[in-house]
């Protein structure tokens, strides 16, 4: 259910900057296969951090992530020195540090949890559904289920801060670019509140055209992604593809051929399974009639109702593809009884 209210945003607020100004540094982590929303929203808090004064650096593995246009973009405007690789951090992690946690609550898909256990303080800013293993001792938690993304709850945090010094264009381009990527482009998952982010990232000078050239991708990875789509099949109101291991920094085709999925007429939710260093990785979509998230928990996954995904260790394409319909098969004769 939606909140109308800002208080408890604004409680946020002020408690995240009391937190962040008794740190030495900060680090900021999103969750492993960081997205635009993971990275979008690590923007965010980075700028509160500066705003505070506060020494601060977003860890994020630059060879896995599916944000790496957004980041070769700070990179040109000589920003990069603000992404750097988890080992690198090791070493100045002190106990003084403070760790802040972006778009996810689960200690399994964090970017490094080597990170985690050396962090004695850390705060999580997240938007999925609270499952099995999640963070169970952050100094602050701002955990709200209806928000459409972390880079949406981030905004509002940023908006009770000072005007002054706050976002540049290119930070709310990214922020816009979370938010757009988990509503899928303000067709899923948005509240009133929505839209009232996307309206202050605008007057804070996001162009949305240059935001959506973020989405863009090359003809290799749109050829991949066709291929991945002829292949698919429908089972039981559900797209399912499955491929062998993508080139080299393919990863991006993954999510987007489950969205392209989606497209077709009488598919409820859409499977989208592919070989990974020995095992699989499985990226789902639903349009809501479907819970994915609850469909791929059982495989060790997780995210939202309508956006999940999971990595199955030493496991083919074939056995994914059976694990797969097995959870449908559980998921519909469970609606199934529901209904009855």
């Amino acid at each position: 259910v939606e909140k109308r209210s800002h208080v408890r945003s604004r409680i946020i607020a002020n408690a995240l900057e009391d937190q962040i100004r008794q740190s030495d540094s900060v680090l900021i982590m999103g969750h492993s296969m960081s997205d635009l929303d993971a990275i979008g929203s690590a923007i965010g808090i980075l700028r509160i951090c500066k705003m505070c004064g506060v020494p601060s650096v977003i860890t994020v593995r630059r060879g896995a992530t599916l944000a790496g246009q957004l980041i070769d973009l700070f990179d040109r405007a000589g920003e990069g020195d603000n992404f750097i690789e988890p080992e690198e951090t090791y070493e100045i992690i002190t106990p003084k540090t403070l760790l802040i946690v972006v778009d996810t609550y689960q200690k399994r898909l964090l970017e490094s949890q080597k990170i985690y256990e050396k962090c004695q303080r850390v705060v999580v800013i997240d938007h999925h559904r609270m499952a099995v293993g999640h963070i169970d001792n952050p100094v602050l938690l701002y955990h709200e289920p209806y928000a459409s993304s972390a880079s949406e709850l981030v905004c509002e945090l940023l908006q009770f801060m000072p005007s002054e010094g706050n976002i540049t264009p290119l930070e709310a381009e990214a922020l816009l670019a979370g938010i757009m990527l988990d509503t899928r482009s303000f067709a899923l998952h948005v509240g009133v509140r929505t839209f009232e982010a996307a309206a202050w990232l605008r007057s804070r000078g996001a162009q949305t055209a240059d935001t959506k050239l973020l989405f863009n991708t090359s003809k290799e990875e749109y050829e991949a992604r066709a291929r991945i789509v002829e292949g698919a099949y429908i089972y039981k109101g559900c797209a399912i593809a499955i491929s062998g291991e993508l080139e080299p920094g393919m990863a991006v085709v993954l999510p987007m051929a489950a969205n392209d999925l989606l497209t077709i007429t009488g598919v409820d939710a859409s499977f989208v399974a592919v070989a990974k260093n020995g095992g699989v990785n499985i990226s789902a979509r639903s349009m809501g009639a479907l819970n994915v998230q609850v469909i791929l928990e059982p495989l060790g996954g997780g995210g939202h109702l309508t956006m999940a995904g999971a990595q199955l260790k030493n496991c083919t394409p074939k056995e994914a593809e059976q694990r797969i319909r097995e959870q449908i098969d559980l998921y519909r004769a469970a609606q199934a009884a529901n209904n009855r």
